[in-house]
């Protein structure tokens, strides 16, 4: 799956591919109530693209989403 994620610090498309599955690293999350800390690692497990979100099950035992474009992450293994 293909997803756009509108950067609002760049003001442009970034392209990012990302699929159930993809293992991810956090990079920067705004959520105050959330223990992710940047570093963080887990498995996609659902992309809802109409919510613009990506549900992470994380390493921590934490399921939550993040947000496409406002959420930091990068793919670290496919």
């Amino acid at each position: 799956m293909y997803i756009s994620i509108y950067n609002l610090e760049l003001k442009n498309i970034v392209n990012i591919d990302v699929k159930v599955g993809d293992r991810v690293e956090l990079l920067e999350m705004e959520d105050t109530l959330t223990s992710l800390q940047k570093g963080d690692q887990g498995t996609v497990s659902n992309i809802d693209e109409d919510e613009e979100l990506i549900w992470v099950d994380w390493d921590n035992g934490e399921r939550l989403a993040l947000l496409m474009g406002i959420d930091k992450y990068k793919v670290v293994k496919k």
